[in-house]
């Protein structure tokens, strides 16, 4: 059957036809003439967006200098130590001789650790019938006798929020492991300006546990538009065994308690929230973890699986060319693309996040009717570095010698907190670091104090603006080929109705 159908009659209903199949060759010649329209445009976007990467990257070339100075103090020098003792449980134990024989006396146990920009949630590892004083939301740091003498222990509670992992920036601990803030550049993306063959679905912070084939997105909007067949990319390669990401088998959701992600999503008083769980085809080989060991966030990409697309430009009419947007920090693979970009120095991680821009500062949907919390940009950043700055003593064990990570040492209730349990180290030469400090802090003002930085900005984006208004156009035709296709389908459908019709003749002829 043609698609004018005029090869069955040329009277009667045989004689409909529809044009839609020309309406997409002209919609697709159309397209073929925007896209060579648009080349001009996507280079000069290149260009000044490459620029522009360049000196973020020199900036924060700076930041990196710095912290491995702050390095070479522990790992070179010697003056410095990133280690410490972590007490990870208290041990009640009957005390049978000696000072207090037949009372009871608190052992502390300790753990040698690293620092690190994250540390996990302990529950106490000690026995007996009383666990005075230890904290499973805080951590603990040993940090010797008081007083030199055996009174007590000296413990400090280092708040560092009601997450788990508990998270060092922000804490007191910044003095010993210093975060900065890393320089970037946003890229926003929405449908429209993506390329005809980008396959790409919908973004989410996500967990997901070694072994598991279960992987929890850390968002209340369950409607993300995600199917099975559909393939997920983490931002760390390492979570999946296959460098070509994983396979979507399940979608479903579970509850979860979002406030300890308030610093990077908008939740409100309501504990509770749906969140999407998706079931994979293989299981994790290492764990995601909200954040992870770097305080950095792992976010899952999902696209339409190649194989399964024709090769065809359609879009169905009723999809939106602006919403959901994506928001990620621009990458060298990602230069000449977005609708625009913004600099950023937020210190706030670099895990890409989506959103309905429309709805902001109105009430988000998928927190009603059990909470009511206002749509907002999400929070991307380029993330944060840390310089272990270190401790001026290290941590020995009862011998005397080094302690290294992972041991565990106890000291007990009696005698055992008059034990040292640090040993001091000796100063410093900071020439080298203070260099690096002195230029790094040069860089940044460089940047913050520059005029043509932010009018680079401006330009390339008044640029991208012209390029929208021609992606816009694309997606206008791309759904004419959408609409021409639901009228073709359509429409065989009802010639083929029509030609099995008993009166046929009648609807041709006139006659029976």
């Amino acid at each position: 059957m043609s698609d004018s159908y005029t090869d069955q009659m040329s009277s009667g209903v045989s004689g409909i036809s529809t044009r839609a199949r020309e309406t997409t060759n002209q919609a697709k010649l159309k397209i073929t003439v925007i896209e060579n329209n648009k080349i001009p445009y996507d280079e000069s976007i290149k260009n000044v967006d490459r620029n522009l990467q360049n000196i973020i990257v020199e900036t924060n070339d700076t930041l990196e200098k710095v912290r491995d100075e702050y390095q070479k103090r522990i790992d070179v020098q010697n003056c410095r130590s990133d280690l410490f003792w972590r007490v990870t449980g208290i041990n009640t134990a009957a005390v049978t001789s000696g000072p207090g024989a037949g009372g009871i006396r608190n052992d502390v146990i300790c753990t040698c650790t690293k620092l690190s920009p994250t540390y996990p949630k302990l529950e106490n590892t000690g026995t007996g019938t009383s666990a005075i004083g230890f904290s499973t939301g805080a951590l603990m740091w040993y940090t010797g006798p008081i007083g030199g003498g055996a009174t007590g222990p000296g413990i400090t509670t280092i708040q560092m929020g009601d997450g788990d992992p508990l998270v060092s920036a922000g804490s007191d601990f910044d003095a010993y492991l210093e975060p900065d803030n890393l320089h970037g550049l946003l890229l926003y993306r929405e449908p429209y300006d993506r390329d005809v063959f980008d396959f790409f679905v919908a973004t989410g912070i996500g967990t997901i546990s070694q072994g598991s084939n279960q992987l929890t997105l850390l968002t209340p909007n369950v409607n993300l538009g995600i199917k099975t067949g559909m393939v997920v990319t983490p931002s760390s390669i390492n979570v999946f065994a296959s460098s070509q990401g994983n396979i979507v088998v399940g979608v479903s959701s579970t509850t979860m308690d979002l406030r300890p992600y308030s610093d990077i999503l908008s939740v409100g008083s309501t504990s509770i929230y749906s969140v999407p769980v998706i079931t994979l085809q293989d299981p994790a080989i290492a764990n995601a973890f909200a954040p992870d060991s770097d305080g950095n966030y792992s976010y899952f990409d999902f696209s339409k699986d190649p194989d399964l697309i024709s090769d065809e430009f359609a879009i169905n009419p009723e999809v939106s060319p602006y919403a959901p947007q994506t928001i990620s920090l621009l990458g060298d693979s990602d230069l000449g693309t977005g609708v625009k970009i913004k600099y950023i120095n937020n210190g706030a991680s670099p895990a890409s996040q989506e959103w309905n821009k429309f709805l902001e500062g109105f009430p988000d949907p998928d927190l009603l009717p059990d909470d009511i919390v206002n749509v907002v940009e999400p929070n991307v950043g380029a993330g944060k570095i840390y310089y272990a700055v270190g401790f001026d003593q290290k941590p020995i064990s009862v011998g005397g010698g080094d302690a290294s990570e992972g041991d565990v040492r106890t000291f007990q209730g009696t005698t055992g907190f008059a034990q040292q349990a640090y040993a001091s180290l000796s100063g410093c030469n900071d020439g080298d670091l203070n260099a690096a400090i002195s230029a790094r802090n040069a860089a940044e003002a460089a940047l913050s104090g520059s005029n043509s930085f932010p009018e680079k900005i401006t330009l390339v984006n008044q640029v991208r603006t012209k390029r929208n208004e021609l992606n816009i156009a694309v997606w206008a035709y791309r759904t004419h080929i959408g609409n021409s296709e639901n009228e073709l389908a359509a429409n065989g459908s009802f010639m083929s109705q029509m030609n099995s019709s008993p009166y046929k003749n009648l609807l041709n002829t006139g006659t029976e």
